[in-house]
């Protein structure tokens, strides 16, 4: 097993207003979601150009390998963009990238 920092592209067909965001990053984080989505340090974790309607979410996962950790990543990318209340057609993601390892 090791850690995995995972980029997950993708693009959302409506606007983000800030208790969509604090759902999303409650998911990501598993915070309160009271205590997330005002802080700078978010905008680390997420990425969102709305007039494009595109967004990256920077996500540390573990895994068994690099194909396992991509797969883990979207998967909580979906739950975080459904508990943000963005249905399967209200967001697609794209291929996720493998940007960082820890396997120590």
């Amino acid at each position: 097993m090791g850690s995995y920092v995972i980029t997950v592209p993708g693009t959302i067909r409506k606007p983000m207003d800030l208790s969509a965001r604090r759902a999303l990053l409650a998911v990501v984080h598993g915070a309160d979601p009271e205590e997330v989505g005002g802080q700078v340090p978010d905008l680390d974790v997420l990425t969102l150009d709305e007039p494009g309607g595109t967004f990256v979410l920077r996500l540390e996962v573990e895994a068994a390998d690099r194909t396992a950790a991509g797969e883990e990543a979207v998967e909580l990318t979906r739950r975080a963009f459904t508990a943000a209340g963005y249905d399967s057609d209200g967001v697609s993601v794209g291929t996720p990238a493998v940007t960082g390892i820890d396997v120590g």
